[in-house]
């Protein structure tokens, strides 16, 4: 319990700093979170299973990305590493399929990204491609959460399919505020899905675990 509101805390602090524009102490405070995520996981039991392994990979990746992002000149290799990390949380869904394929959640997953790419085309401009790029990746990691929760049906496998929608609302808010309009509370539902999203895949395999 101790952990999750060390956690929250942290999570808070890093949010509340970025809105008064302490730009450094919010990267501090974010990588102080991820870190007792990762602490978490390590701690929660002798062996973590393979799809543990692979969310805290993915924890770690996400850590260097957020350090790069603050450097203009690495934005590209932190954009690549964020696709890294939720490439590695989507390797830790996939794990946990086997059997036959739902087909009527990717075909949904992907209509509703289609909807949602038409309507921020205008705004995208050069982005066109990265947005595409990002967009796919969170697609299929929603469809691997997705299954994963169809198929197995119990408490974790919610947790993680829950986690990769708020994945998507983080992304997605980031998207429309930043090149369609602005959204009032931007930050809070930015950061506060992202880390929520953290938590939730985490939280996922340390009850599998």
């Amino acid at each position: 319990m101790w952990s999750w509101i060390s956690v929250a805390l942290a999570g808070y602090v890093s949010i509340y700093s970025f809105k008064k524009n302490d730009k450094k102490q919010s990267l501090i405070f974010k990588v102080v979170a991820l870190g007792l995520l990762c602490l978490l996981l390590i701690t929660h039991s002798s062996t973590v299973s393979a799809s543990g392994q692979w969310i805290f990979a993915s924890l770690i990746v996400s850590i260097v990305a957020d350090w790069l992002h603050c450097f203009r000149p690495y934005s590209k290799v932190s954009f690549c590493s964020f696709l890294v990390a939720q490439l590695m949380v989507s390797k830790a869904f996939w794990l946990q399929l086997s059997g036959t394929i739902v087909w009527w959640m990717p075909a949904l997953l992907i209509a509703t990204g289609i909807v949602a790419f038409f309507l921020l085309l205008p705004q995208l401009d050069k982005l066109i491609f990265p947005v595409m790029v990002m967009g796919l990746v969170l697609l299929q990691m929603a469809w691997a959460a997705g299954e994963a929760w169809l198929k197995i049906g119990t408490t974790p496998s919610l947790f993680g399919f829950l986690g990769s929608i708020a994945f998507i609302i983080s992304w997605l808010t980031v998207a429309i505020h930043e090149r369609r309009q602005e959204i009032k509370g931007a930050v809070y539902l930015i950061s506060g899905f992202y880390f929520l999203a953290q938590c939730f895949v985490v939280q996922a395999v340390l009850i599998v675990n």
